[in-house]
């Protein structure tokens, strides 16, 4: 019988390993937070949804960083009119500027919609539009951080090297 209170047997515990994945989840959502930091002013719908896009990069690229994925999530910004696309496995979202109407067009996610920039937020947020008042989420805003979390959902972490074999109960 192995010794519970080896190292081997400790790091191949179930319930160690639900802690690794539980800490690993917080790290994911931390990594995505993490682009929420500091006001940026915006005159209108176009300068928002440049600062949204660049949250969105730069969350992207930290969660390719922790994920060791450097194609994990990829984010397109399209000029032009402005267009920004993120992707995620087989998950998809896009925002598209009606810059006459000065609203944002997203789909996917199933966030469809028209959304609007909120104009007294710390960072760049959109309102949905589309939603009346009695609808679940009802003027609940998406910040970037919070588009990163909800397409990064069901990602999962490698477990570590010594956690890839059998575990200690092999028959």
């Amino acid at each position: 019988m192995p010794n519970p209170f080896d190292q081997k047997f400790t790091h191949q515990n179930p319930i160690v390993e639900a802690a690794t994945r539980i800490r690993a989840r917080r790290e994911i959502e931390r990594v995505a937070d993490g682009g929420d930091s500091g006001p940026v002013p915006f005159e209108d719908a176009e300068q928002a949804l440049n600062a949204f896009g660049e949250r969105l990069a730069a969350g992207a690229k930290r969660l390719n960083a922790i994920l060791g994925d450097r194609n994990g999530m990829k984010f397109v910004k399209l000029l032009r009119p402005l267009r920004l696309r993120l992707r995620f496995a087989e998950k998809r979202v896009s925002l598209d500027l009606d810059d006459v109407h000065q609203l944002v067009r997203v789909a996917g996610l199933g966030l469809e919609g028209e959304w609007q920039f909120d104009p007294s937020a710390q960072v760049p947020s959109l309102i949905n539009l589309s939603k009346i008042s009695t609808e679940a989420g009802y003027g609940e805003a998406l910040t970037a951080s919070s588009l990163l979390k909800l397409i990064a959902a069901d990602a999962e972490l490698e477990p570590p090297s010594h956690l890839q074999g059998p575990g200690p109960l092999s028959f």
